[in-house]
């Protein structure tokens, strides 16, 4: 199986190297190229290349043709001297960049697409980290469905909205990116943002996520007993127009309203709700209900307003990313850019498909569930067997770890 598996990996690495000599355009490295770290995970060492540079696009182009890397990666940050180990880099400010991954968003779905596969003998249900008929250690795949990826492309779009609406970030300023997997990046190229320091950008992160965020200072109920009760008459009341924090919660309280059966815990003031949605038609209004009500449901709107990033990739100020317009080494899709008004109808699985289609390939499929990649609808596969596809499909699965390349 080990042979077979590095023949596998040989084939997809002469198809990503086919792929960039044929479309070196679609290679987009960062502004300020000469100014960035590079990096790649190759297919021969197993192992990550850091601390390159180069003096142009076109440098980098040419390497990424040469290497036909697994994954490749540049920096956010500009440094001094780039290919200099970190202490010597010469920090020179980075951009805020943004990670969101379908992961992170705490999705129902999830735990039903994590599959346990025997390469023998496929899909396993009940398990004790081991293939019941042979023994064998099991493979845990983690799928990723429409679902997931419309939830990401949502959030990514929300906080581009936000950076552009709160932060007065120009539209110009902000790159989405899809990761090429389960996810999309975000990056502000603006110099009011270059500098910030890992405590800035710490800060930023906790805005955004709505760590520490003490409703009643902002005159809403949400503390906790009288000595939590804000004095509302001490603030103007808080109406829809309102921006920032202030007026995104009013809002999703609104929205709250119209939809009452997602709302949990409310209990014995569930009877308030037609009477508060009938008095908010036109403006908020306080004063129909009583603390506890309102405790409740600014609670849940925070909760649904808080932004699903990873802050660990946001505060980290020499942290690398996808190159843009290079393949992701874990599903043969493109890590590229979208433009930020295509965002919210863009289909990763159909328009960031650019592997060969019109070729085919043999594989044995160890398992599958149905799929739609390329625009092209792909059966369940219980047990292993022998499978012609699509070559992107067939690099989709072997990245998966669910298909090696059929011998001949």
């Amino acid at each position: 199986m080990k042979a077979r598996t590095e023949s596998s990996m040989l084939f997809v690495k002469k198809i990503f190297r086919e792929h960039y000599r044929s479309r070196p355009e679609f290679i987009s490295p960062p502004p300020r190229t000469e100014a960035r770290e590079f990096g790649y995970w190759s297919f021969d060492l197993g192992e990550m290349t850091r601390h390159l540079s180069f003096r142009s696009p076109e440098e980098v182009r040419a390497e990424i043709i040469r290497v036909a890397p697994l994954h490749a990666y540049r920096s956010a940050a500009y440094y001094q001297y780039p290919s200099a180990p970190m202490e010597e880099k010469g920090w020179a400010g980075a951009d805020i960049i943004f990670d969101i991954d379908a992961d992170h968003l705490d999705l129902p779905c999830v735990s039903q697409h994590v599959y346990h596969v025997c390469s023998t003998h496929g899909l396993v249900i009940e398990h004790d980290k081991t293939c019941p008929r042979c023994g064998r250690e099991l493979m845990e795949v983690d799928w990723v469905c429409d679902t997931c990826l419309s939830a990401a492309r949502a959030e990514a779009n929300r906080l581009a909205e936000i950076l552009i609406d709160e932060f007065g970030v120009g539209i110009g300023e902000v790159e989405v990116g899809f990761s090429g997997n389960r996810g999309y990046h975000l990056v502000v190229y603006s110099p009011d943002y270059l500098e910030l320091d890992q405590m800035a950008r710490k800060n930023l992160v906790s805005y955004l996520t709505c760590v520490g965020f003490v409703p009643r200072l902002l005159g809403l109920p949400g503390g906790d007993g009288a000595r939590g009760r804000p004095r509302l008459d001490l603030l103007p009341p808080p109406r829809f127009d309102e921006s920032g924090w202030y007026g995104r919660i009013v809002k999703r309280i609104y929205s709250l309203l119209q939809r009452p059966e997602e709302l949990s815990g409310l209990g014995k003031y569930a009877r308030y709700v037609d009477d508060v949605r009938e008095a908010w038609s036109v403006e908020p209004d306080w004063g129909v209900a009583p603390y506890g009500f309102w405790a409740v449901l600014v609670q849940e709107a925070v909760r649904r307003e808080s932004l699903r990033i990873d802050p660990v990739v946001t505060t980290d100020v020499h942290r690398l990313l996808r190159l843009s317009g290079t393949l992701n080494g874990k599903t043969g899709l493109l890590a590229g850019r979208i433009n930020l008004e295509m965002l919210e109808d863009f289909d990763p699985l159909r328009e960031f498909v650019v592997l060969p289609r019109d070729r085919r390939v043999r594989v044995r499929v160890s398992y599958s569930p149905a799929f739609n990649l390329g625009g092209e609808e792909f059966d369940e596969v219980l047990e292993p067997r022998s499978i012609e596809l699509p070559i992107y499909a067939a690099v989709y699965l072997i990245l998966k770890g669910l298909a090696v390349l059929e011998a001949g």
